[in-house]
């Protein structure tokens, strides 16, 4: 069934040895940094330092996953980003379960959020309003300079799943809008 069909190849990891791997085949790379933060940024200077062109693409391609919880208020999303928390927290633990319901974000969560494995793990997570996420996808970008971003947005009801990811389509129209203007200001 799939026979002639175009399908784009891609490497996905989590450390530097995919990135080393991706570069040699000249194959775009997504990294996994939405629960893997620790290598992204040395991962995605070996492929950019090794890319070969290949006949898929000439130039390096990067994509990052990042977790994104976007609600009205940033008290809201961080009451979402107790569900993901507590699946984290529950991975470390060996103590996995269903997603819980979220509850208020509380000392105790901040408190665990400093834990450094946890924090770690969690460092490429965005949460907040619209301007809030904003801000940090832009700082990230800018950082990274990732061509692309893979939005996990975990939450235990489906609809704010949603909305959370129709909020980040909103953000990223306008950084990309915003990037638009900046290009043909410095071509004018």
């Amino acid at each position: 069934m799939a026979e002639g069909t175009e399908v784009p190849l891609y490497i996905l990891g989590s450390s530097t040895d995919s990135a080393h791997l991706a570069a040699k085949k000249g194959l775009p790379y997504a990294f996994a940094s939405h629960f893997a933060s620790t290598h992204l940024l040395n991962a995605l200077a070996i492929y950019r330092r090794e890319f070969q062109p290949s006949p898929f693409l000439r130039e390096p391609y990067t994509i990052a996953g990042v977790n994104v919880l976007i609600a009205d208020t940033d008290e809201e999303a961080e009451k979402l980003y107790t569900t993901l928390i507590r699946m984290f927290l529950g991975v470390l633990t060996g103590a996995k379960d269903a997603l819980q319901p979220p509850t208020e974000m509380t000392d105790e969560f901040r408190q665990i959020l400093k834990h450094p494995t946890l924090n770690q793990m969690l460092k490429y997570s965005f949460v907040g309003s619209k301007a809030t996420v904003k801000r940090q996808i832009e700082a990230f970008l800018t950082e990274t300079q990732v061509n692309e971003l893979i939005a996990v947005s975990t939450t235990y009801d489906f609809e704010d799943r949603i909305k959370s990811i129709r909020l980040f389509a909103e953000v990223m129209q306008e950084i990309n809008a915003s990037k638009t203007v900046a290009s043909n200001a410095l071509v004018s």
